[in-house]
């Protein structure tokens, strides 16, 4: 298993939520330091430490191993929503209002 690629996955989701590692650290009860090394690819985490960190992310367990499984069915509705999470409420209010007009043209378009 590539520690490196979990790790730097844990740290994309982790910027994008607008948190330091101390505020993750503490989230899950883990060091700084040792989060670091999860990040850096130096170490992999525990079973328990792997699904704290993805509840504390809000994220499931596809979206943090995605770089290293085979099957990547919502590799694509995984990295939207990353994009989603990291910008202000209100325009991802707006995104998901063009979003539903294109869904909405392509149904119209099968009927």
């Amino acid at each position: 298993m590539d520690a490196k690629k979990i790790g730097n996955r844990i740290k994309l989701i982790r910027k994008a939520r607008g948190l330091t590692q101390a505020d993750l650290a503490q989230m899950v009860d883990l060091t700084p330091k040792y989060l670091s090394n999860l990040e850096c690819g130096f170490k992999l985490p525990k079973f328990e430490t792997f699904i704290s960190i993805a509840n504390a992310l809000k994220v499931d367990a596809n979206t943090l191993l995605r770089d290293v499984l085979d099957v990547s069915t919502s590799t694509a509705s995984s990295e939207i929503s990353e994009k989603l999470a990291a910008l202000p409420t209100e325009e991802q209010r707006k995104i998901m209002r063009i979003l539903d007009v294109i869904i909405n043209e392509e149904n119209a378009k099968q009927s």
